[in-house]
């Protein structure tokens, strides 16, 4: 996305709308207002040209005591009627196509020979000072803005001079009427209101949107917490219905594929300890000693491995009642439990905190990871920090850490960073999967990082 576009979708879709509009807006206003002004400006110099034409004919048929008072009547301040020996236009400009077809229908209009003398100006006023008066910076700026873009200069003075029968002149002197600006109150109301209009409609179309697209957010935020939350609620447009319909579905089949497999581990692991069973009887009856010793620790090694499976598959397919309960006081009782046996355990927190979680799936996480730390390093210190969003438990020891290679790996079940297959050294590779999955039910995440002067930190990150 171009990078000057606000990020939330409502944004974007509200200012791509409001741009787009506002200058389609513009242009067919500008596009509207310019034939507008040019119609009006060809009708207003029709209208000149036929008011001069009628006159003429008036003058002409009419005795010549009587055109003083014809003149009287006929002046105003926009059109300026006088009869003089000379002509009031002393030279005649050069004329163009526009003078050209002004004149030939002038000559029309009033009925004189091509013989006659006649002159025509059509005076553009470029400064502010006009035919009759000044102009105010608005009707200047117009008058540009018409020049520049129709090649129309709506302050115009149309100056028309012909020969009577008597040998007299009859000399006009008329102002074009001006057309009001396109840039007007009334285009600004326009604008603003269209752009009123494109912010409340998008508004209201663009948050139908996001609302479905930010509940199927939420549904998978929930998902990703607890695998058995309530599934989505079908409603909305047909489009959202079936999205929904199809994220149960997935869900459902989720939820299936996890049970099946918890079943099946668990199923597996428990029908192993009879033949183990039978196996350890069998053993007993071997007369060599040290070759039954060796039986018997295998056998004790395979039936703590299937021990473990069975609590990963029943830590996997529980669902704790969630409590609020005083976290401090949580980690302060796991650690002064481990103290009074003799462990080196340090707690340290900020203040009491309320929390809502699994209160025994919680205990047992940290104290999974406390009893790492103290097995591998001889000691732990447990850390307890809030922020605006995130509550962090933090396990540390000075032991030897793990390899920068193992990290991403340690949290998947039954591996291990150490080789050997000594339980004793290396473990059996599922309680860190026990933690990520407490962990991952209460919508957090378990972080694994080396401290640069020696040791391990791991991190249980909760979101508050």
């Amino acid at each position: 996305m171009i990078s000057f576009l606000p990020r939330s979708l409502t944004a974007q879709t509200i200012w791509v709308l409001l741009i787009g509009l506002s200058v389609s807006h513009f242009l067919s206003m500008m596009i509207y207002s310019g034939d507008r002004i040019e119609t009006l400006s060809m009708m207003g110099g029709r209208n000149m040209a036929q008011r001069v034409a009628s006159i003429s004919h008036l003058i002409n048929e009419t005795p010549i005591k009587w055109r003083e008072r014809i003149l009287s009547a006929v002046n105003d301040p926009t059109f300026k009627v006088s009869i003089s020996p000379e002509s009031e236009l002393i030279t005649q400009p050069a004329k163009g196509q526009k003078l050209n077809n002004l004149e030939e229908y002038l000559r029309y209009e009033i009925g004189v020979s091509p013989a006659t003398p006649f002159f025509v100006q059509l005076i553009e006023h470029q400064h502010t000072e006009g035919m009759l008066g000044f102009l105010n910076p608005k009707q200047w700026t117009h008058m540009q803005n018409m020049s520049a873009m129709h090649g129309i200069t709506s302050h115009q003075s149309l100056r028309v001079s012909f020969q009577l029968h008597d040998r007299n002149w009859l000399n006009f002197t008329t102002h074009i009427p001006e057309t009001n600006s396109w840039w007007s109150i009334t285009s600004i109301m326009s604008l603003l209101s269209m752009g009123l209009a494109v912010v409340v409609l998008a508004i209201w179309v663009v948050r139908r949107i996001t609302v479905p697209l930010r509940t199927f957010g939420n549904a998978a935020q929930r998902l990703g917490k607890d695998v058995k939350a309530p599934p989505m609620a079908v409603e909305g447009p047909t489009e959202v219905q079936e999205a929904a319909k199809a994220f149960n579905d997935m869900q459902a089949r989720l939820q299936r594929l996890i049970e099946n497999r918890t079943q099946l581990m668990a199923a597996i692991s428990h029908d192993l300890r009879t033949p183990i069973t039978l196996l350890r009887l069998r053993t007993e009856l071997i007369e060599n000693a040290e070759d039954r010793d060796k039986m018997l620790a295998t056998l004790d090694e395979m039936e703590h491995m299937i021990s473990l499976t069975l609590k990963f598959a029943k830590q996997d397919a529980e669902n704790e009642e969630r409590k609020k309960v005083d976290i401090a006081a949580l980690l302060e009782s796991i650690c002064d439990d481990m103290e009074d046996a003799g462990k080196n355990v340090h707690f340290e927190a900020e203040n009491k905190l309320l929390y809502l979680c699994a209160p025994i799936g919680m205990k047992r996480a940290v104290s999974n990871l406390i009893e790492n730390a103290l097995k591998y390093a001889g000691n732990a210190e447990v850390f307890l920090q809030e922020s605006s969003s995130t509550l962090t438990i933090s396990i540390e020891d000075d032991g030897p850490g793990i390899p920068e290679e193992h990290l991403p790996q340690i949290i998947q079940p039954f591996y291990r960073c150490e080789g050997s297959r000594n339980r004793e050294t290396g473990g059996v590779g599922l309680g860190l999967s026990v933690v990520q999955s407490v962990v991952e039910a209460h919508g957090g995440e378990l972080i694994f990082q080396n401290k640069s002067a020696g040791g391990l930190i791991a991190q249980i990150q909760l979101p508050k």
